[in-house]
């Protein structure tokens, strides 16, 4: 006999089953509204903003659909992959000091990359800004 406090196996497979299906319904709607890359050539400017003295700022023409690709291939960036993509550890040749808490933030037009820099997609006419930034 059953205990009553005890739910019954077709109960948790139904709980299961429902989670199964949220799950699933949140994954079709990420995919459905994250930003999309632009495909063909496009203008892209990249600021460079260190810690200390003056900020560069560098114009590419580039066929290039996410940041990090553009990036890599200009050599404008040095970085290792870790288990959520690529992380930046110089830029422009300066690197950030990880035992100082130094990091390079990534933003769009001033607004903070919610992305990484592999799936940070460009499109014609993006500005970004690769800061230095201490935590």
């Amino acid at each position: 006999m059953e205990n009553a406090k005890t739910p019954s196996k077709k109960k948790l497979l139904l709980g299961v089953l429902a989670l199964v299906l949220v799950i699933g319904a949140l994954i079709g709607v990420y995919f459905a509204f994250s930003p999309k890359p632009t495909q063909g050539a496009k203008t892209v400017t990249v600021e460079v903003i260190p810690l200390e003295g003056e900020g560069k700022e560098y114009t590419y023409h580039t066929d290039a659909e996410y940041l990090g690709q553009l990036l890599l291939e200009e050599e404008l960036i040095e970085g290792t992959e870790s288990e959520y993509g690529l992380y930046i550890t110089a830029v422009d040749g300066i690197p950030a000091d990880e035992s100082a808490n130094q990091w390079w933030a990534i933003s769009k037009s001033g607004e903070m990359a919610t992305t990484g820099v592999d799936t940070t997609p460009i499109a014609d006419g993006d500005h970004f800004e690769l800061t230095l930034s201490v935590w």
